[in-house]
């Protein structure tokens, strides 16, 4: 499956999406196509190639009548086979900040106009979106109004964005950290401290740190952590990662002293092993029956592997350390049996990632036997064991030592 690491050391926003997803190789001519389908007559897509303090980046904007809106916009139009419809936005009551869409037009519109997939993963964010509004201004959420967001070019940049991660093959995407400005910046409510307030709670769960930017510069904005929200299968960047491909979408700001733009990366994750649990407990009040019966128990009971060690503990009393690699999902059921079956106070276990050879079995005739073996495959490597039962079976049977019939086996073609 391939990654996608995204690095937001400068900030999220639509179009930085956009142009990330442009900037790995998806076809200009595959957004443009999705913005085609909008109910909107004078939408395009603009595409630049700009430096940020010395970074090059593809900066991506959705333009409205030859120009990028800056919010300013008296109305949208919706286009619905050949009728017409106008929302204008509203002045509300008390404050007379104005309004765009509901979220439910937003939803239908983009229900109505995209493919089935993209509908569904565009409707996701701004469904987040519309959550996270609800959330702040304590409303339902078919009664929310979108603000800023809530205007035609906005709708354009969450069906691009949407159109661009598809166009990739919907890749796992890890995200963070994610800078989001530090300062104020004035909204349709009033003044507020960044991020703003949507944004704020659609990055939950996400690293969060203020990047390098002029004060009262909003690095995050709602559409961006919207698509976050949407986008991300870890909110954290990836702990190992090997990049197959690299771009750089640019943001709005040019900053004297930090490049504004996102770097994107498709990739993949080194095999980093198996998660599984390492379980311990010391025993110096067991007999060796009641510990070796319980190694017994453990085994049938799926434990993957248990070993007895022999140790001293303080005030000289010998005993033994019994230790276990498990499933996590096995953690309660193992434990059981140990605390029945064995006199200890308190059980220790951590996190154990394995690396394992890939296998296979094959069968060895053994002087008209059948012994079953197994055969581990590493990348440079490989090596081959009998199954002792087998080999046991056939060595009683040929009345030859174990260690013969099982030399035999290992060699056979």
């Amino acid at each position: 499956m391939a990654h996608l690491w995204v690095d937001p050391f400068s900030g999220l926003s639509g179009d930085i999406w956009i142009g990330g997803f442009l900037a790995l190789g998806v076809p200009e001519a595959e957004l443009r196509s999705t913005l085609a389908r909008l109910p909107f007559n004078d939408l395009a897509l603009r595409t630049d190639t700009v430096m940020r303090c010395g970074i090059q980046g593809l900066k991506a904007s959705v333009v409205i009548g030859g120009r990028v809106d800056e919010g300013l916009t008296e109305h949208v139009d919706l286009q619905s086979g050949t009728k017409r419809a106008t929302f204008r936005r509203k002045e509300a009551k008390p404050g007379g900040h104005v309004h765009g869409f509901t979220w439910k037009e937003v939803d239908a519109l983009l229900k109505e106009n995209l493919p089935a997939r993209l509908s569904e993963i565009a409707r996701g964010a701004f469904e987040k979106l519309g959550l996270a509004e609800a959330r702040i201004h304590g409303l339902p959420l078919d009664k929310v109004h979108f603000h800023e967001v809530g205007l035609k070019d906005s709708i354009a940049d969450v069906a691009l964005a949407s159109a661009g991660w598809a166009a990739l093959g919907e890749p796992t995407v890890h995200v963070g950290p994610i800078a989001v400005g530090k300062g104020r910046t004035r909204m349709a409510h009033g003044d507020y401290p960044i991020p703003a307030p949507a944004a704020f709670l659609l990055l939950e769960g996400f690293e969060t740190i203020p990047g390098v930017a002029p004060m009262d510069k909003e690095l995050t904005t709602p559409t961006g952590a919207a698509l976050a929200a949407q986008f991300a299968s870890h909110r954290q960047a990836p702990a190992r990662f090997i990049p197959r491909r690299v771009g750089f979408a640019a943001g709005g700001w040019d900053f004297q002293d930090s490049p504004n733009v996102c770097r994107f990366t498709l990739g993949d994750l080194p095999n980093v092993g198996v998660a599984l649990l390492q379980l311990e407990t010391n025993l110096d009040d067991a007999t060796p029956q009641q510990v070796a019966h319980t190694q017994s128990r453990l085994m049938e009971a799926g434990a993957l592997d248990v070993w007895i060690t022999a140790a001293t503990f303080k005030k000289g009393r010998s005993g033994w350390v019994l230790g276990m690699i498990l499933e996590p999902s096995a953690l309660e059921a193992l434990s059981q049996i140990i605390v029945s079956e064995l006199p200890t106070l308190g059980l220790r276990f951590w996190p154990l990632q394995r690396l394992e050879a890939s296998r296979s079995f094959s069968t060895a005739d053994v002087e008209g036997e059948s012994v079953s073996v197994k055969q581990g495959q590493w990348p440079l490597s490989s090596l081959r064991q009998p199954e002792f039962e087998d080999a046991k079976r056939a060595a009683e049977k040929l009345k030859k030592p174990l260690r013969e019939v099982q030399k035999k086996a290992k060699e056979a073609k």
